[in-house]
């Protein structure tokens, strides 16, 4: 049942209901396109009295029962941004602890493994990453793709991903770097068709970028 929706029908129904007549609970279902069983069961959190989906209610249940919906609504909603923030702080410690050890990885040439974190950190923590961390991890994603010699369209995949990430960061001078950087590692016919993509979004980022300015 869609709270906002009932709520909406709810205050149509109020709109058009005759003074102090009582309705059905069965007949204000069908006007408010509910099944008159959930009806009966929201009516009965604030009337326990009520028995039959053919008992009888007036104007000021309909209020009542739309007010007790809102503060469902509002308590769903506060419950809902609590869930969001212990997810952020969850999130956000995931990153202060694993990026640390990805770099011990790769100082240490594990770069399978980094590979692997950063893959895991993204899907665990990205949602709540800024926008340089995954400019950051994107970018050695890529590298480490290069470096265990993955197919060449999954280290472009990440290089268009860091591109992507650089130009929300309004980063022109970073997104000429990375294709200057890495231009030369794409050698072969498959691997430059993979890099041009790379290539043709970046300039596409560049000159965004470049109107934007002007």
């Amino acid at each position: 049942m869609d709270m906002h929706e009932l709520i909406r029908q709810m205050e149509r129904a109020e709109r058009v209901w005759p003074d102090e007549r009582p309705w059905a609970i069965q007949v204000l279902a069908s006007y408010l396109h509910v099944q008159p069983p959930e009806l009966l069961s929201l009516f009965r959190q604030i009337n326990p009295t009520l028995e039959t989906e053919r008992d009888q209610v007036l104007p000021e249940d309909l209020r009542l029962l739309k007010a007790y919906c809102e503060r469902i609504i509002e308590r769903n909603s506060q419950e809902s941004l609590e869930d969001k923030r212990r997810e952020q702080v969850r999130a956000r410690k995931t990153i202060q602890t694993l990026s640390p050890k990805i770099a011990e990885m790769i100082a240490a040439r594990d770069h399978v493994r980094a590979l692997n974190s950063y893959i895991y950190l993204l899907g665990e923590s990205g949602e709540y990453a800024l926008p340089e961390e995954k400019a950051q991890w994107y970018e050695e994603m890529g590298r480490l793709c290069l470096k265990v010699k993955r197919h060449p369209n999954e280290a472009a995949r990440y290089f268009r991903s860091a591109v992507n990430a650089l130009s929300l960061l309004e980063d022109a001078d970073g997104i000429q770097d990375l294709l200057e950087t890495y231009d030369e590692e794409f050698q072969g016919d498959e691997a430059r068709r993979s890099w041009d993509s790379v290539m043709t979004t970046g300039k596409e980022s560049l000159s965004k970028l470049t109107c934007s300015v002007s």
